[in-house]
């Protein structure tokens, strides 16, 4: 006969079960608890042992809400859905926990694709319809699918690459056209990638805050980033891309000097007898020169004769360094500064750490499902060759269930 057993777990203990399986993630790590706890969160670690070995468990969060409490598991519970009656076991098992704690319900998100698409929008293979099928027929109510950029933890809608197949060297080939193209411009250029300290969070969020009223998005409070740096630690990565315009300058004039060479050349042979191939390059060598010419007045124009001699922060983005992936979560870049491509040396760079230490997938995270050319996010994550995921969705499921009906359609009169 199988014992069961309910408990909350220490976090070591979590961590072990968590990093193993393949649908556990940043949003159900030790790290993601610690951080939820110093923001204030109610929050839990509650697993499911059976016969003493640890086969399901979730960050539990308990919110507050009107009429009693939303149990919240984003991203999970972490288990095998594929074990038959586990998660409902499971549920079942928090149903039990949270009702004289006042819960209403338990709302969670399996960290588990329902349709896998390409990058035209066209469907890879069939979705999911036996698992959603399977996890309504245990009582839970799916949640209407959406589309649109969310600021919740919970994307419906992904990117992500497999990196399992890939090298370092054979990494660059799988990208776009125009990839390859700026991350040469980035070389030539001269930008360079960093991470921050944790006292240099406040630049990260002068970036961030800048990009955010630009593109009409919310941004994370300084403190939020501190308190990610704090729990997080070796695997949060905060990188920066920047470049120091005095050496740009200083290059951009060296080809200058290189190209006035050859220009003097071909006009040395030019005077002695017209030809068509020297008077091609001779134009050119002339319209390079120009370009070059082009860039360091861009430069003089921004700064006029203060031009900063210290490195510039471009572009930059927080990543999360996990077993099952690399998950690329805020970033930001300076309008003014896009034509040196710091964001596309920052992904490429951060793919290759992640190739390096093993991962088996890169995850952009968010993209909002429509393929008709008005998400720019998506846009920029597909010329990385990824695919776009629709994940498999929100489900509710009731403890109350009088209660969570009225809570229901309490909200839906409220329309909130």
């Amino acid at each position: 006969m199988k014992k069961l057993e309910f408990v909350e777990l220490p976090p070591a203990e979590w961590a072990l079960f968590e990093h193993e399986q393949a649908n556990g993630g940043m949003l159900q790590s030790v790290e993601q608890f610690a951080l939820l706890q110093d923001r204030g969160a109610n929050v839990k670690i509650l697993g499911l042992k059976r016969n003493g070995e640890l086969v399901a468990g979730a960050v539990v969060t308990l919110n507050q809400i009107r009429g009693g409490k939303e149990i919240l598991i984003n991203h999970g519970p972490v288990l095998d859905y594929e074990d038959n009656g586990l998660l409902h076991t499971y549920l079942e098992h928090l149903k039990e926990y949270a009702k004289p704690l006042g819960g209403l319900y338990i709302k969670f998100s399996p960290n588990e694709a329902y349709q896998i698409f390409d990058n035209e929008g066209n469907g890879v293979g069939l979705p999911d319809e036996d698992l959603l099928n399977h996890i309504e027929k245990i009582g839970a109510i799916h949640l209407p699918f959406d589309k649109g950029m969310t600021a919740t933890n919970v994307p419906s809608w992904i990117y992500e690459k497999d990196l399992q197949t890939l090298t370092e060297d054979t990494l660059t080939a799988s990208y776009a056209p125009d990839v390859k193209y700026y991350l040469k411009k980035t070389q030539q250029f001269g930008v360079k990638l960093r991470e921050l300290g944790r006292d240099e969070l406040p630049e990260f969020k002068a970036l961030t805050e800048d990009t955010a009223k630009r593109v009409g998005f919310a941004d994370k409070p300084l403190e939020f980033y501190q308190f990610f740096y704090d729990n997080y630690g070796d695997r949060a990565h905060y990188v920066v891309a920047e470049i120091n315009f005095v050496d740009y300058i200083n290059n951009e004039n060296d080809v200058i000097a290189k190209l006035d060479e050859k220009l003097t050349t071909l006009q040395e042979r030019l005077a002695v007898k017209e030809t068509k191939k020297n008077r091609g390059q001779f134009n050119e060598f002339t319209d390079q020169k120009q370009q070059h010419k082009k860039r360091i007045q861009k430069i003089v124009d921004m700064f006029g004769d203060q031009v900063p001699t210290t490195d510039v922060i471009v572009a930059g983005a927080l990543f999360v360094e996990q077993p099952q992936e690399m998950s690329y979560l805020y970033s930001g870049m300076y309008e003014q500064y896009k034509e040196f491509f710091g964001p596309y040396l920052i992904q490429d760079t951060m793919m290759r750490k992640a190739i390096a230490a093993g991962l088996p997938k890169y995850n952009f995270l968010g993209i909002s499902g429509d393929f008709d050319g008005t998400d720019g996010v998506f846009k920029f994550k597909k010329e990385f060759n990824g695919q776009p995921v629709q994940m498999l969705g929100e489900f509710e499921y009731p403890i109350r269930h009088l209660k969570h009906k009225m809570y229901k359609s309490l909200k839906r009169v409220l329309n909130r």
